[in-house]
This record gives C-alpha cells, sequence and structure tokens, in this order.
C-alpha cells in the first residue's frame, strides 16, 4: 500500500503550485495562474542542439503543446526545449516573477529573447548546481522577467531531469507571491512541525519503553518528512545545499528508506513473526534487499536510481498486503493500521484528481497530501498506544516485581552516596512515592521515646495524628508492633484517625539490626494494590535505608568529633585554623574588617592545684560557654591550648572587639563557677586583641599578634584587656 501512495505522491507534486484563483492580467501576462497550457515543447534525445539552433524559425513548427506531448511524467535521459511566448499589451511596464516549481529538475537553462527574437539574458540553475548559485534563494526555480510598456519576450528553456518530467509554471506579481508565501510558509511550517513533534514524542517513548517499533516508527516518519522535504526542495535549500551530487540521489535514496522502515515497523507493529513465518522470511528478505540496495544506488545514474526506487516502492504494497493477510485482524490494532494508510491514500488520490481537474482546486484538495500524512502519522501513533496498551496488560503482572527491584536497586545505590540525612530521607520518600505510585506520605523519625516528622511529601501528614500516642493507635501501633510493611485494609489495623478520601495506605517501618529508627507511610486517593511479594521486597529496602540512617549518623559524629574540642564543645585547634584562613581570605576579597581576641584563664594552674583537675575542667568548660554566648553571632570560637582560647570575629573592626573583649572580661570576673561540694571558684581571665591590617600575611601573624597582645595584659597584671599596637587598657 506504501509503494501506491509513493506513487501517487510522486505524481501529485504539481498541484502544489497550482492556482488558487485566477487572476487576469493585461495581455497573456496572466498572474498567478498555471501557464501549461501556454507551453510549448520539443524533446531533444541526442542532446546536441545549441540554443542557436533551437531559436531559429525553422524549428518552430516542431514544438508542440506540453500537455498533449504525452512527454509530461516520463522519466528519460533526454534533454527537453520548453517554448513560451509572452507579451505585455499594457502600457506600463511589468515586473513579474516566474515560478517552475518542480525542484527535482537536474538543470535548467533560461534563455530570453526579445518579441524580435535578439538575444537578451541567459540564467541556468537546476539542483545539479550548488544552491547558493542561484539567483533567487528560494526552493524552487524563480526567474525575474522584465517587460517594457507593448513588448513581448520569447523563452526557451533547456531542461534535464532525473525525476518525472513535470512542468508546473506560473507568473506572479511580486506583492502576491510574497503573500503565497506567507500563507504556503505557515502551512508547511506547521507540517513538518507536527511531523517533527510526533518523531521527538515517539522517540522518548523509544528511549523510556525499548521497543523497536517506536525506533522502526520514528525511522519511518523522519525517512518519509525529508523524503517530502526532498520534493518540497525545502532538502537541498536547508540539508545539503551545497552537495549537488548528493541532491541528485536524494529522491530515491529516501524512497528505499522509506521503503525500508515502513516494512520493518509493519513487521514488527503487526507481529507477523508471530502470526505467519513464512510471510515473515519474505518480509526479511525483501529489507535485506533493499538494505544492500542503499549503496549500490551510489554507483548507479539517478534516472535509474528513481525507476528503481518506484518498483521497490510499489513491490512493497503487496509486502504490506501480504502482512495484513497474514495477520488477518487477530489484533486490534490492525484496523488503526489499515485506516492510517487508506487516509494518506485518500489524501494523495483528491491531490491527484484536483490536478487534472476533476474535482475543484480548493484549500482541501491543495494540501490534502499534508493532511492525509499528519493523520496517518497520528492514527499510527493511536495504533502504537493501542498496541502497547495490550502488551502492557499482558506482561503486567509478570514485570511489576521485576520493575520494583529495579528502581529500588538504583535507589539504593543513590542512598549509599550521601550522609547528608536530611537528604537522604527526603531523597527515599521521593523515591518511594514514585515507585508505589503513592503521592502523599511521610517518614517519622525516632528521637528517644518518640517520634519526630522529618519529611513529608503531597498533603504531608494526616490531621489529627498525635505523635506521642502512636503506640495506641492500631496503624502505627501494629507497624511498630509487628515490624513489617502494613496496608490499611489488613485485619485489626483499620484506623478512623487516618486522612479521609484516601482508598491506599502502606506503613513501612525502617529497620537496623532490628531496631526500629523511623517509619515510612504512604498513601494515596486512588486504588493500588500491593503483593506480599512486593511488600518483603519493600521491607528489605527499609532496611536498606535503616543502613543509610545509621551510617549518616555515624559520619556526622565523626565529622563533630574531628572538628571540636571533646572537653568544650568548641572547634579545636586545627579545625579552628582552617576556617579563620578562609574568612580571612574573604575578608581580604571583600574589603571588609576582621578581628581576633586570644583568651587565657588567669592563675588556672593554681586552680587546679587547689581544687583539683574536675574543677580546673569546669572553669574551661564555663569559660568557653560564656566566651561563646557573648561571640554571637559573628563570633568563631575555638580552643588553641589548655585554658587558651582564640575567638575569630569577621567583619569587626579593632575598637568593636576591644569592646567586646572588655565585656567578656567582666562577665567572667561577675560569674563564679558554681562547684558540687567546694562552692564556687571567682577568676579572671586576660585578653589580646589584633586586627588584620593591608600587612598581615595570614592568620598564624594575626594569632601571634594577638598573643604579644595577651602577653602585655599578663605583664600589666592580669584581668585585663590590650590590643597589639595600642597603648594599655586596665580593667
Amino acid at each position: 500500500m506504501f509503494g501506491l501512495v509513493i506513487a501517487l505522491l510522486m505524481l501529485s507534486q504539481t498541484v502544489e503550485s497550482a492556482r488558487m484563483e485566477e487572476v487576469a492580467g493585461t495581455g497573456s501576462l496572466r498572474t498567478n495562474t498555471d501557464l501549461q497550457d501556454d507551453l510549448k515543447i520539443w524533446e531533444d534525445k541526442d542532446g546536441q542542439l545549441t540554443i542557436k539552433d533551437v531559436a531559429s524559425p525553422a524549428m518552430d513548427s516542431l514544438f508542440m503543446p506540453y500537455k498533449t506531448s504525452g512527454l509530461s511524467g516520463s522519466i528519460k535521459g533526454s534533454t527537453y526545449w520548453v517554448k513560451l511566448d509572452l507579451f505585455n499589451a499594457s502600457s506600463k511596464a511589468r515586473e513579474l516573477l516566474l515560478e517552475l516549481s518542480k525542484p527535482q529538475l537536474s538543470r535548467v537553462t533560461l534563455y530570453q529573447f526579445d518579441d524580435e527574437r535578439h538575444f537578451l539574458r541567459q540564467t541556468r540553475t537546476g539542483r545539479s548546481l550548488p544552491f547558493n548559485e542561484r539567483t533567487f534563494n528560494h526552493r524552487n526555480f524563480i526567474f525575474e522577467l522584465s517587460f517594457p510598456p507593448e513588448s513581448g519576450q520569447r523563452l526557451y528553456f533547456q531542461i534535464q531531469t532525473d525525476s518525472y518530467l513535470q512542468l508546473p509554471m506560473k507568473l506572479w506579481e511580486t506583492q502576491s507571491f510574497i503573500e503565497r508565501e506567507q500563507r504556503s510558509g505557515l502551512l508547511l511550517g506547521m507540517y513538518y512541525g507536527i511531523m517533527f513533534a510526533m518523531a521527538l514524542y515517539n522517540s522518548f517513548l523509544f528511549v523510556s519503553i525499548r521497543d523497536r517499533v517506536y525506533l522502526y516508527y520514528v525511522l519511518f516518519i523522519v525517512s518519509f518528512a525529508i523524503m517530502q522535504a526532498v520534493w518540497d526542495g525545502f532538502a537541498y535549500q536547508y540539508l545539503w545545499p551545497g552537495h549537488p551530487a548528493w541532491e541528485l540521489k536524494s529522491n530515491p535514496v529516501f524512497i528505499v528508506l522509506t521503503c525500508l522502515f515502513t516494512c520493518a515497523f509493519s513487521r514488527t507493529f503487526l507481529s507477523v513473526p508471530k502470526y505467519s513465518p513464512r510471510v515473515d522470511k519474505v518480509i526479511c528478505a525483501f529489507i535485506t534487499g533493499l538494505v544492500l540496495t542503499l549503496p549500490s544506488m551510489i554507483f548507479m545514474p539517478p534516472g535509474l536510481c528513481t525507476k528503481l526506487a518506484v518498483y521497490l516502492a510499489s513491490a512493497s504494497i503487496l509486502l504490506c498486503l501480504s502482512a495484513i493477510a497474514a495477520v488477518r485482524f487477530r489484533m486490534r490494532s490492525v484496523f488503526f493500521y489499515i485506516f492510517s494508510w487508506l487516509v494518506l491514500f485518500a489524501g494523495s488520490t483528491l491531490n491527484i484528481l484536483a490536478a487534472y481537474k476533476l474535482l475543484p482546486l480548493n484549500f482541501l484538495s491543495l494540501y490534502s497530501v499534508r493532511f492525509g500524512s499528519v493523520a496517518e502519522t497520528i492514527l499510527l501513533s493511536v495504533a502504537l498506544a493501542d498496541r502497547f496498551n495490550l502488551i502492557k496488560q499482558e506482561k503486567l503482572l509478570e514485570e511489576k516485581q521485576g520493575i520494583l527491584l529495579k528502581s529500588l536497586h538504583e535507589t539504593t545505590k543513590k542512598l549509599t552516596s550521601t550522609y547528608d540525612l536530611d537528604k537522604l530521607l527526603h531523597y527515599t520518600l521521593i523515591s518511594l512515592s514514585d515507585i508505589t505510585d503513592c503521592e502523599n506520605g511521610f517518614i517519622l523519625l525516632k528521637n528517644g521515646e518518640g517520634y519526630v516528622l522529618n519529611t513529608s511529601v503531597g498533603s504531608g501528614m494526616w490531621e489529627g495524628l498525635h505523635l506521642t500516642e502512636l503506640e495506641t493507635e492500631p496503624f502505627f501501633g501494629a507497624l511498630i508492633r509487628e515490624k513489617r510493611p502494613v496496608l490499611h485494609s489488613d485485619p485489626g489495623v483499620s484506623s478512623r484517625r487516618l486522612s479521609p478520601g484516601f482508598k491506599t495506605c502502606i506503613g513501612i517501618p525502617v529497620l537496623y539490626r532490628d531496631r526500629v529508627l523511623g517509619l515510612i507511610v504512604l498513601y494515596s486517593y486512588s486504588f493500588r494494590n500491593f503483593a506480599e511479594s512486593e511488600r518483603e521486597i519493600l521491607r528489605d529496602f527499609a532496611g536498606q535505608v535503616g543502613i543509610s540512617i545509621e551510617n549518616a549518623r555515624l559520619f556526622s559524629e565523626i565529622n563533630r568529633m574531628a572538628s571540636t574540642d571533646g572537653l568544650t564543645g568548641v572547634y579545636n585547634r586545627s579545625y579552628f585554623m582552617s576556617l579563620a584562613n578562609r574568612h580571612l581570605s574573604q575578608c581580604w576579597s571583600m574589603d571588609k574588617p576582621l578581628s581576633l581576641i586570644m583568651v587565657d584563664i588567669d592563675h588556672f594552674k593554681s586552680i587546679n592545684d587547689r581544687y583539683g583537675h574536675f574543677a580546673g575542667d569546669k572553669v574551661i568548660q564555663e569559660t568557653a560557654r560564656l566566651l561563646a554566648e557573648l561571640a554571637q553571632p559573628r563570633g568563631i570560637i575555638g580552643r588553641y591550648g589548655g585554658e587558651e582560647f582564640v575567638i575569630l570575629l569577621p567583619g569587626t573592626a579593632a575598637d568593636q572587639a576591644y569592646r567586646l573583649a572588655e565585656i567578656m572580661r567582666k562577665s567572667i570576673s561577675a560569674s563564679p563557677v558554681q562547684l558540687e561540694q567546694a562552692g564556687s571558684i571567682r577568676y579572671t581571665i586576660s585578653l589580646g586583641v589584633a586586627s588584620a591590617s593591608p600587612d598581615t600575611s595570614g592568620i598564624t601573624l594575626l594569632i601571634d599578634q594577638a598573643d604579644q597582645a595577651l602577653y602585655k595584659a599578663k605583664e600589666s597584671g592580669r584581668n585585663c584587656v590590650k590590643e597589639f599596637g595600642i597603648t594599655e587598657n586596665f580593667a
């Protein structure tokens, strides 16, 4: 069936430039109407004559009317000479465009003579020449004609073609031509846009479904659209304008490609191997022949390639009919398949009938081929969807568990790649929501004796749910007690507190070494069934989530221990130095101040000697706590040594840092440390302040400057603040 459609499409190319309405011009210069009735043609079989020979008066009698010549539609290795007489009977000069809308003509040479047979000019074009050599940048062949008042011209066209000889020719006023181009450009753009969209859509389906029938269908759409673009002249204009040798053979090549992918698509779509192995062998042999034909076309003349392509397209009719006969309507999709090709066939037939004026030429008949091919493409897409639904229903049960396992496996790989607990749980919930088709859910994480909401999706948590009373709620009680996935429809676990209107709810406990770490709850307002095997898969997956949670917590604890001081909880010396260096670089780049305070507890050794080391540790802890509170919100505090602390103040100038140091000194001296048995300890601190300057080469230098200021504070009797490079200040 496809081959017949190809033949009809090739015959219908003349209609694309046929008139929508006739506008009478002056004299014989009739614009916006077909000129085929005015053409006269003569076949130069040897191709030896020149324009001088053809233009002689003795040759006039050899030319015959084009329509009755019998040469239209022929494929020969001849040269054709076409004569056209035009006369401007108006008293005004006229500038017109002559359009020859047959882009497949290999070479067209226009010779212009005035009405006294004086040669005017010569114009060469054709698809055997590079596209950029055309005088008029257009997919069709456009010639500019100038007519003085009351004058005529005789035009001779020397034409060579390797395709069907067709001469759709029109005269245009420039404005009318532009308006026509705008209308046809819009419609053709819509046509190719729809074909591209259908190809792209089915490409996505192929990538997601991995069914070869979608691949064959996409290749069919692409090859069919490019074949149509070759016929329209767009392919040479936009795809390969500098390759005339390829342009000469592109038409038959894409006809064969379209036949190839049509057969491959029909074989797979109609399940021919299943219903008729014999017919399948014939189709496979034919497909193999098409594959072998494509490279051999490189060495064939273009005319032979075109004839061969038409024969192969015609042969595909029998194969398509054989495939339909083999299936015998045992598949519902066969009806869509037949109807889609009938629509394209009907569109092509309507176009042909309009070309021969058996039907009125209007918008519908002019673009019926495009309408038919778009409708055929959409119908085949519907047929593919119907076929896919049938196959999906047949394989749903056996693939359901495999899809779940695969999805959870992919999710598990991503879970093990992060140690951020919040991200881990959020991704877990989103993934399970997608996998189970439950659009709502939340995760409750065990916190001490109760549970806290960590993350949610959709409508979130149920209204009226009390996290402190989960064990008393039947659904959650069974979930915590039995430590296995639970459906709300299971006997004895239905709850009255669940969100109203839902139809599916499943709870999954997150376990680690048989200990409940959290609860995952998913629910939906549509029905979703979970087989026992699916519940087991979800339970095993939740166990992997539990391991990931423990790993994330362990990683967080290790990071905390590596960066903080175990006694005080503030940053340790190495981590503080790395933070301080980063902040110093930022302040330099942003031209902001930065200050640093060194703190030392006065007479700390005597505190240890008098009250013991436990009391000394308590003093260090309280000092760190008070300094951290006072340094907020910008201050960064670290333990520098035994009883020494260092405080970094980004964005803080020297005078502000000095005032803060004074506040710290007074606060410490006014805050005795309470001991459990020995009363309280009053103590003081000494502080050194330094601020970064353009000469500060690094954080080590700034700490050294603050340490020098601290040394001055100790020499000055302690319990005071000193600033590097500034006169001492005492309490």
